[in-house]
């Protein structure tokens, strides 16, 4: 009888280590799949974050240029906020900035503020283009005391506004404001490393019109 019982022990520690070593495969396998999935997840979830965010951004750019309306600092204050609004993104290059009037039907910037390759540009009458290099040097500028790069010069001759100058945006109601855009091109890094590429581009834009006075 002590022979049998032993026999059945025999059997089940067997099983037992069998089980274990199935269960060792199958996690190897799943493993992988289930780090993926959770990655996946965690990178969309902060993606969708820094999405929100240059909306917001670019809204309060535009709100800023809106209320400034036809100031020599319109642009200025509008990129010191969308700057401000993006700061506190990590794992991202701005690409570049427009200011642009955005008078057209669909709100879009007009076609000659991009180069072939889809880059923005200067573009006379059209759009006032910022690079990501004057973003950071916009932002160390204090124009609340002089700064050459925003002149108060109606002329717009010189400067870094010079295309889409803020004195000739209109305030008047009665002939009709002009609406300012504020558009935003970034490449957002991936975190994880888990997703295919080195990252993705998020592009962003708010219309607003000029409010009269």
């Amino acid at each position: 009888m002590s022979a049998i019982l032993r026999l059945r022990a025999a059997v089940r520690r067997r099983r037992s280590r069998g089980d274990r070593g199935v269960a060792m495969v199958e996690m190897a396998i799943v493993a992988p799949l289930l780090a993926l999935i959770v990655g996946g997840m965690v990178e969309f979830g902060m993606l969708w974050r820094d999405d929100m965010t240059a909306s917001s951004s670019t809204r309060a750019a535009a709100r800023v240029a809106s209320n400034l309306g036809d100031d020599s600092l319109a642009d200025y204050e509008a990129l010191l906020a969308l700057d401000a609004g993006l700061s506190g993104l990590t794992n991202l290059n701005i690409e570049g900035v427009l200011i642009y009037d955005a008078s057209a039907a669909d709100g879009e910037p007009h076609a000659s503020c991009f180069d072939g390759s889809g880059d923005p540009v200067d573009s006379a009458g059209r759009c006032n283009y910022y690079s990501a290099a004057e973003l950071v040097a916009i932002s160390g500028i204090d124009c609340s005391v002089a700064c050459a790069e925003f002149p108060d010069d109606a002329s717009c001759a010189s400067g870094w506004a010079t295309y889409f100058c803020p004195q000739t945006r209109s305030t008047n109601q009665g002939t009709g404001t002009t609406v300012v855009g504020v558009w935003v091109r970034i490449q957002r890094d991936y975190v994880t490393g888990l997703l295919p590429g080195d990252g993705v581009t998020i592009t962003d834009q708010t219309v607003m019109r000029v409010e009269p006075r």
